[in-house]
């Protein structure tokens, strides 16, 4: 026995609604995964840019550890020196 005409058009239409919605869907997850990847990369970089940023804050803050200390050593000399006096 044959299936009926209306019933082989309406699963051909069913079949190629559902290969739309796949592909729509593909194209979909393709796309977020293309901008995924740059939000990734440019997630990665500012952590590059940041590390490098702290890298360069420690060797400010190292070539200054001598001037603090010969600020603090005066601030200790003037201290001395005005408890010192009346």
């Amino acid at each position: 026995m044959a299936a009926p005409r209306p019933l082989v058009v309406l699963t051909l239409m069913a079949i190629t609604v559902a290969a739309v919605s796949v592909s729509i869907l593909v194209w979909l997850a393709i796309g977020t995964s293309r901008h995924l990847d740059r939000v990734v990369d440019k997630a990665d970089r500012v952590a590059d840019d940041a590390s490098r940023s702290v890298r360069r804050l420690d060797r400010t803050t190292q070539d200054l550890d001598p001037a603090i200390r010969s600020l603090q050593r005066a601030a200790d000399a003037l201290r001395e020196t005005s408890a010192s006096t009346p």
